[in-house]
């Protein structure tokens, strides 16, 4: 724990006569940051020096960011005391020679007054080092929610369309206990509504994730970190809701339990969901002679079931091994109505499209993690293993029928088309990874390295119905396999200096794919490697204000359904084609921020993409087939400034607020896209409300706008999005009562205004997205538990399967 003089020595080259001046001849001083068991900094921790004597020799209060410095110390033997509510009180005794650094580790203890348990709350957000951290568990409006729902409740981020982004910067992958989701589009968001808002336990943002992280997701990284109790006894909760949206209702019943005894922990949840809902959408295409506007309304029922196992020992003192399994299954009874009504320039109807389809997907998912802990020795040293398997199983079959109908409404007999329709995908992951830690009185360093080999298959197979008889389609269905594998290693250094704070890293990853076409006999390879670095500077100026920079380069790879080459029927006059040589793009993420008091804090941020790929829809005008296809063509340049406040202006209020306000340029590389040039700014304010002292009975009042914005080659429409919600806690706390209204004013969903070879298009989202949810949560067992959980391997792979 003492400084070398080779370490010392650097701040001295820029400090040099300070020392000289303050520091005489047998004056030393100690200093450190004061951490708990977790490695989350403790704030305003008490420190108090005595001499052999047990007499004081001096006292101290860490800082904001657990810092703390005791000076002008001479040559003798110390006991260093700390202390902070919600922590065992911490010790250690030392001769002091030269000036030395001590970071003291405090354990969490949670202890019992009578009948009165004293736990050192959460708070709601949290701001660390390199991530942002939403704490679900005490958040209102998040209780009795689904996983997407409690992260579209974290500051900043933003849901739409399927899709999980942030807010001025965009899209970002998903992962589950640092376990990347090898699934986008639909697949993801209804991965992500199977999993219970009461399991998780925090939801962090990282915008510029380390280097330990895999280098996929543009904006950055969310990691989903489910609960996990680690202390002796058990305990768990039932946990049951029901929502009511404008038409239809779900409801859902699950639990978890923990149980720990010795050197055993064993934990697992079980949960189940049934319902029915409503999604949909439209698109207009204003061609030079027609219009045309199709609708979309889907009617779903879903039965789903989901559960995690686990399972960790402790070898010995330093070493444990653990597995865990992840599972669920799920099935959607659904129709689709796709109402397509032409119209002439003159606004007469000329004739309309119509299709009904019926849906039967299923689908299966599952994930096992083996995992090994040990410390290398008691100054720090780790090292970590995982090895992880993850598949992803769906298998769809429809039947749809198309009519043509005149602008009179009778029926053409030449627009009748049967189909039926089967769809398979399969998904295969196999990954490991080592990490370790390696602090020393210079830096704390972390070397790792990653291997994992992702294998896809996936189908659609049409067949045409006459006289009852399906026929097989050859030039609408599709076969297709892809494989890629994925070999990495990166390098971190990260070191406290005084007021400074300083981490850097930077991660090399070798890709290569192929992509084999069944039905076109066509084989796709290809291969490269690329760098990926990562800075973090922070500097302290005083206990009000510190200042930051970091920076972060970041890749975003194609999905696999994206790079299969063949067409996909979507109705009569439309289709989806891929692009076995699409590439990835690039995102290079810059932020400059300032904190005040950890109350307002500014950021200043640029990010640039080069090489972006999007889904086009290319209409023409001379055949009205339209048809999407992902292109790489997209330079885009954002940068603006972000503010957030978060303030207690009374004891019974907490609101948290920012304003994001920035300018994108998207500059297109095909002369049908033109570029695209706009401001845009998003606002948000999420409230608690405390009604009475004990805190047994509390509100939320929460509310954020999207003002319009450039998004790719689109620009939208303002659409905002209020909640309110209300807890009470019964039963000495064991009950949770929770009521939630989620967007009351039935105005979340967004409109994209889009221009394609000079033919406008407009895609509408239904407002949908209005509910009220009523849940009730139940603990038993001990309940005065640490949550805790283990990060596992697979980090890069799951979120790219269509």
């Amino acid at each position: 724990m003492h400084l070398n003089i080779v370490a010392k020595r650097i701040p001295c080259l820029l400090l040099s006569f300070f020392f000289l001046i303050n520091y005489s001849v047998g004056q030393h001083k100690i200093q450190g940051t004061v951490r708990d068991q977790d490695q989350n900094k403790v704030p305003f921790a008490t420190i108090v020096l005595s001499n052999a004597d047990s007499s004081v020799a001096a006292t101290a209060l860490a800082d904001s960011a657990g810092m703390f410095m005791i000076s002008q110390l001479k040559t003798s033997t110390y006991t260093l005391t700390i202390a902070s509510m919600g922590y065992a009180p911490y010790k250690q005794a030392f001769n002091l020679h030269h000036d030395t650094t001590i970071n003291p580790l405090l354990a969490i203890v949670r202890s019992q007054l009578g009948v009165v348990e004293v736990v050192q709350q959460k708070p709601l957000i949290e701001r660390k080092t390199d991530r942002v951290v939403f704490n679900v568990g005490q958040s209102i409006s998040a209780i009795g929610s689904n996983g997407l729902e409690a992260i579209s409740k974290a500051p900043g981020v933003k849901v739409a369309d399927n899709s999980i982004s942030l807010v001025g910067k965009g899209a970002v992958q998903v992962m589950v206990n640092d376990r990347l989701l090898q699934l986008s589009g639909e697949d993801l968001t209804r991965y992500l509504q199977s999993l219970s808002a009461n399991d998780i336990g925090s939801i962090e943002v990282m915008t510029n994730p380390p280097a330990r992280y895999d280098a996929a997701g543009n904006a950055g990284l969310i990691n989903i970190v489910l609960k996990r109790n680690r202390k002796q006894g058990y305990n768990g909760t039932i946990q049951g809701g029901y929502k009511q949206a404008d038409y239809y209702g779900t409801g859902e019943l699950g639990g978890n339990m923990n149980y720990n005894a010795g050197n055993w922990s064993l934990y697992g949840n079980l949960g189940a969901t049934k319902g029915r809902f409503l999604e949909g959408f439209k698109t207009d295409l204003y061609y030079p002679a027609q219009t045309w506007m199709q609708s979309d309304t889907g009617d779903y029922k879903i039965k789903e079931v989901h559960g995690t196992l686990g399972a960790d020992y402790q070898l010995s003192s330093k070493s444990s091994i653990g597995m865990v399994y992840m599972g669920g299954t799920g099935r959607y009874d659904g129709s689709d109505h796709v109402q397509n009504p032409i119209y002439n320039l003159n606004g007469q109807l000329d004739s309309t499209l119509r299709t009904y389809a019926v849906y039967q997907p299923v689908w299966v998912n599952n994930a096992v993690n083996l995992h090994y802990l040990t410390n290398l020795d008691n100054k720090g040293k780790k090292l970590s293993m995982d090895a992880d398997f993850f598949n992803y199983h769906r298998e769809d079959q429809s039947d749809f029928e198309s009519n043509s109908y005149t602008g009179k409404g009778e029926i053409t007999p030449w627009g009748k088309n049967l189909y039926y329709n089967t769809a398979k995908q399969n998904i295969n992951i196999y990954t490991f990874k080592a990490d370790i830690e390696l602090p020393t009185t210079f830096a704390k360093f972390m070397l790792g390295g990653k291997i994992g080999f992702i294998d896809n298959y996936s189908n659609a197979l049409y067949y045409r119905i006459l006289e009852q008889t399906h026929v097989y389609d050859s030039t609408r269905s599709s076969e297709f396999t892809y494989k890629e594998n994925t070999q990495a290693l990166y390098a971190s250094a990260s070191k406290e200096l005084g007021k400074w704070t300083m981490q850097a890293g930077i991660r090399g990853e070798f890709t290569q794919t192929n992509g084999y076409s069944h039905t076109l006999l066509q084989t796709n390879t290809n291969q490269y490697f690329k760098i990926f670095p990562s800075v973090f500077v922070s500097y302290r100026q005083d206990d009000n204000n510190t200042y930051a920079f970091t920076y972060g380069k970041r890749i975003n790879r194609p999905t696999f359904w994206t790079l299969n080459p063949y067409k996909s029927l979507l109705t009569a006059y439309s289709y989806f084609e891929g692009d076995p040589y699409l590439q990835p793009e690039y995102n290079s993420n810059f932020e400059l921020s300032h904190t005040f008091k950890s109350l307002l804090t500014t950021t200043a941020f640029l990010n640039i993409t080069n090489n972006g790929f999007e889904n086009i829809w290319m209409p023409n005008s001379d055949t009205n087939v339209v048809f999407k296809r992902p292109i790489n063509f997209l330079t885009s340049y954002r940068y603006g400034i972000s503010e957030t406040i978060s303030i207690t202006p009374w004891s019974w209020l907490e609101s948290m607020n920012m304003v994001n306000v920035y300018y994108t340029n998207a500059r297109s590389a095909i002369p049908n896209v033109k570029e695209l040039s706009d401001w845009g700014c998003y606002i948000s304010t999420n409230n608690t409300i405390t009604f009475n002292e004990a805190k047994t009975f509390t509100g939320a009042v929460n509310f954020w706008c999207q003002f319009p914005e450039v998004n790719h080659i689109s620009t939208s429409n303002t659409y905002y999005k209020l909640d309110l919600g209300i807890k009470v806690l019964a039963l000495q706390k064991q009950l949770a009562i929770a009521l939630n209204a989620n967007d009351l004013l039935r105005s979340s969903a967004s409109v994209m205004y889009t221009t394609v070879n000079n033919i406008r298009q407009t895609f509408t989202n239904f407002q949908v997205n209005r509910n009220v949810t009523l849940s009730l949560t139940y603990k038993f067992g001990n309940n005065a538990l640490k949550s805790n959980t283990h990060n596992t391997g697979n980090e890069e792979e799951r979120s790219r399967a269509h």
